[in-house]
């Protein structure tokens, strides 16, 4: 939803601070030989993911060193993700990348946490490499869980290498009924690929963003229909509707693709509420 730079974080620099002050000697010993294959692995997923071919990045359980999917998880959670700890600030800075805090997966709530993209209990050797991890609010991060995908259809949109800003594909219908209520969904623009399409789709119905969206957009109507309905019995139809279109522009200056700016044209573009439920606005109040 929303296209993040990627890291610029070293891997080397990473795997450093995380074996730092190991307390368990063995335990740093194994990573700290097997450093060398992590920073290996970091880089064949970025010329990967690049390409579009993350299908083809190996699954394993362990380093050829002897680190354990064990030892791997550890680094991510005792040592990069923990409070107080020395790589604590690679964690911070990936969070802090999203443009004012919003999740790059819905384009809404807050960033709270670190998603995976692939996931560290299948891929654990990617669990510290910060192009896989993804700064994301705690509810896409849930609704994500550990599903990996089978085909390039089926990926969810890949902030750091995908760019599905190209075009405006959210697009949303105002159900025509009292008390008013949205759907949005995902349209297809003329110059994209079927491939492009499909994974726009699922990412849409992965992170459950309709059920997001529409209720977010049934609390805005019901702050939005008084000035709406004062605009109109004031100035016309016309003006009020050129109201909205500005609105629209003005939402898509900053996200091209926001429920809100979807939420606007999917009213202006409904001539059910423009000349039947607008002029009797007055009558449910």
């Amino acid at each position: 939803m929303i296209k993040l730079n990627k890291p610029q974080i070293k891997q080397k620099d990473i795997v450093d601070d995380c074996i730092d002050n190991m307390r368990e000697s063995i335990k740093q010993k194994r990573l700290s030989e097997s450093k060398n294959e992590i920073i290996t692995v970091s880089e064949q997923y970025d010329i990967l993911a690049e390409s579009g071919s993350l299908l083809k990045m190996a699954s394993k359980e362990k380093t050829e060193s002897g680190a354990s999917k064990e030892d791997l998880i550890y680094l991510y959670n005792n040592k990069f993700a923990k409070k107080g700890q020395l790589a604590r600030k690679y964690y911070d800075e990936i969070i802090l990348s999203a443009p004012n805090g919003k999740c790059p997966q819905c384009g809404l709530r807050q960033v709270k946490t670190l998603d995976h993209y692939l996931p560290k209990s299948k891929y654990p050797l990617l669990a510290i490499t910060p192009y896989n991890l993804i700064p994301c609010c705690s509810d896409c991060n849930r609704d994500k869980l550990d599903g990996l995908f089978n085909s390039r259809e089926k990926e969810t949109m890949h902030p750091y290498y995908d760019d599905f800003d190209d075009e405006v594909w959210l697009k949303a219908t105002l159900i025509e009924e009292d008390p008013l209520a949205f759907n949005f969904f995902v349209f297809k623009p003329d110059i994209w690929t079927k491939l492009k399409y499909d994974r726009a789709q699922n990412h849409f119905e992965v992170f459950k963003l309709n059920d997001l969206y529409k209720a977010w957009a049934v609390d805005s109507i019901i702050t939005d229909l008084g000035g709406i309905y004062r605009l109109f019995q004031n100035c016309g139809e016309e003006i009020a509707r050129e109201e909205i279109s500005y609105r629209i522009l003005d939402v898509r200056k900053i996200n091209k693709n926001a429920w809100k700016a979807a939420y606007y044209e999917a009213i202006n573009i409904s001539e059910w509420f423009w000349k039947q439920y607008l002029p009797n606005y007055r009558i449910n109040l």
